[in-house]
């Protein structure tokens, strides 16, 4: 297929044009992270005063790296969903399926299984099938992915539960316990994978036909397929590969627990989609990249931590981190493409 992204079409208007001039690729504009950056270093240095320089002593920042390596891997899958246009709600059940197929998949206590290092490949192929199911769901059947995939979210969590009857599987002996909870020169290895799965994904963004397929998608989605781009395709391929991050952040959880159960699920795609918000990944589509999704989460997590060092009631740092949400949105979202607000 020939490269039609790359020209304008008849008739395009500045929707075309803000999906290729804000898809990501300037690292400090719009799209990019000097915003991020800024804001990063006014929390820490917020929390090193508060804190006496506790917050920036060695064990906590490895601390911080570590907390934020498993949102900063399911934000780097969900923003993909945004960047389209689109929003994935199905991350808790997905996790939720994920991690019950590992708890009777790996070694454990309730039964014989013991596939090993397969349980890499299954898990994450599973999730990859859910975000397939996702895609599908959304372009074929045309519901929007906002129920589309909440309603995902509720059968995944319903099945988890019910395969699992709510019940712990504890693990035995897994062979990537050592390297989920180890470290290299001191930085998590977590947090190391983190950083190559976006570095992977930011690339094909920045330098591939897909990538300014997505962007392209997100931007204007009806000048996109008038270029040429298979929309529907495009969708699903994203879909597939943000479950793949979740089945991966699954497994991932499975093995720091040392356990399997339906809620560990629970709570994770709030600070997704905060930083992914947080990270300057427009609501709306077309703008941001998986470097912004990437700060975000560290941010966030860089927030967290200096709240509890600070020993701020949670209740409030609940209330704090609905605030970040709210008022990252409102610097990110491009009004442009908003007709009207309801």
């Amino acid at each position: 297929m020939p490269d039609k992204v790359s020209s304008r079409p008849s008739g395009a208007g500045p929707g075309w044009v803000s999906a290729h001039t804000a898809n990501g690729k300037s690292w400090f504009g719009r799209s990019g992270i000097a915003r991020q950056l800024v804001s990063l270093a006014i929390v820490t240095a917020i929390f090193a005063i508060g804190t006496r320089g506790k917050y920036l002593s060695g064990a906590n920042l490895q601390v911080i790296l570590s907390l934020a390596a498993i949102p900063a891997i399911i934000a780097i899958g969900l923003h993909q969903v945004v960047v389209f246009g689109g929003i994935d709600l199905s991350v808790e059940g997905v996790v939720a399926l994920c991690v019950v197929f590992v708890g009777f998949l790996a070694h454990n206590k309730f039964n014989s299984n013991d596939v090993g290092l397969w349980i890499v490949p299954i898990v994450v192929g599973f999730g990859g099938i859910t975000g397939i199911v996702n895609g599908l769901l959304n372009t074929k059947l045309r519901i929007p992915s906002f129920i589309s995939t909440l309603g995902m979210s509720w059968v995944l969590w319903g099945l988890a539960v019910f395969v699992s009857k709510g019940q712990t599987i504890p693990l035995l002996e897994n062979p990537l316990t050592r390297f989920v909870n180890g470290t290299f020169f001191g930085i998590p290895n977590l947090a190391l994978v983190a950083t190559a799965l976006f570095i992977v994904i930011q690339v094909i963004q920045d330098r591939t036909r897909f990538g300014r397929y997505m962007y392209a998608v997100g931007g204007d989605e009806a000048l996109a397929a008038q270029a040429g781009v298979d929309v529907d395709m495009t969708k699903i391929i994203v879909f597939a590969i943000a479950g793949i991050f979740y089945g991966l952040s699954a497994l991932f959880l499975a093995v720091q627990l040392d356990s399997a159960q339906a809620i560990t699920g629970n709570n994770l795609l709030f600070p997704a989609i905060t930083a992914v918000a947080v990270g300057g990944v427009a609501l709306t589509g077309g703008i941001g990249g998986a470097k912004n999704a990437a700060l975000g989460a560290l941010i966030v997590t860089a927030l967290n931590d200096g709240l509890i060092l600070m020993n701020v009631n949670p209740y409030a740092q609940e209330a704090v981190n609905g605030i970040v949400l709210v008022v990252a949105v409102a610097l990110t979202i491009d009004r442009q493409k908003l007709g009207f607000i309801k």
